[in-house]
């Protein structure tokens, strides 16, 4: 079954739009770096382009440049991630008919809904990857340092990163990324890229880890009163009922002549 959330696709097109600006963005700043070869200096370089475009600039170090659009960047995919976990819980409750308490802990949107989910969190963590989980929770504490830079102490922010070196060769070895994670002051367009990947792996893997049965759906689709007008007509309801099911949930393996003859007794 290859049962998957809206907001899970939704995340993929999302994060692949904004992948694709973020190259973009990468290849202009690394191109601007090569060009500034040419001239005696990066300084004088910025202030003829500068001139070029008639956009007044102050100068900047090239490796404070490349840092700080790669936090950006990583503030952005951030984002994306709570957008990704708010529409995750409503399809969740929804379909499950069961209301996710967040309750008012300081606890990440993340840790708070699997919290919530059945079964143990270690369990689901390990079936969506523990170096993803771990991944998601340190860019989202660099996001939180960029943000609120005197509010999130430098030791604080080292001692998560001292926590993932021993699974750096792993990382690098299962995301075929080097130079990446990285501490705060040396975070870069590597870190990105693997934030982004971590992200949608374990999107991909919540789903898997759910694994709603027929029986779910079933109680789900007479919940929601599904179509009753067309119960009758056996041939249109149960192709209804693929189309809503392969269109919402991404399913098209499961036994329709079973979810008919439940909704129709």
């Amino acid at each position: 079954m290859s049962f998957k959330f809206k907001s899970v696709h939704a995340l993929r097109q999302d994060l692949g739009q904004y992948d694709a600006i973020c190259q973009l963005t990468e290849i202009s700043v690394r191109d601007f770096l090569e060009n500034s070869k040419s001239t005696a200096s990066l300084s004088e370089y910025i202030t003829a382009r500068s001139l070029v475009y008639n956009i007044n600039t102050n100068h900047v170090n090239a490796d404070i440049l490349s840092n700080r659009l790669a936090l950006q960047y990583i503030v952005s995919v951030q984002q994306y991630a709570e957008y990704f976990l708010y529409e995750f819980r409503k399809e969740y409750e929804i379909l499950f008919n069961y209301n996710i308490e967040l309750g008012d802990s300081n606890d990440s949107l993340l840790d708070k809904i699997i919290d919530k989910l059945p079964g143990s969190k270690e369990e689901l963590i390990e079936n969506c990857g523990e170096i993803n989980f771990k991944l998601i929770s340190y860019y989202r504490s660099i996001r939180n340092k960029y943000c609120h830079y005197y509010k999130i102490s430098d030791r604080s922010i080292e001692e998560l990163f001292d926590n993932l070196k021993p699974f750096i060769p792993q990382i690098n070895d299962s995301f075929s990324l080097n130079d990446a994670p990285n501490e705060y002051n040396k975070i870069n367009f590597n870190d990105f890229m693997l934030f982004t990947r971590a992200l949608k792996y374990f999107a991909h893997g919540i789903c898997s880890y759910i694994n709603p049965s027929e029986e779910v759906f079933i109680q789900h689709l007479n919940a929601i009163k599904f179509k009753h007008k067309i119960k009758n007509n056996k041939a249109r309801y149960q192709e209804a009922i693929r189309t809503y099911l392969r269109s919402n949930y991404g399913i098209t393996n499961f036994d329709v002549d079973k979810i008919y003859n439940a909704l129709v007794a």
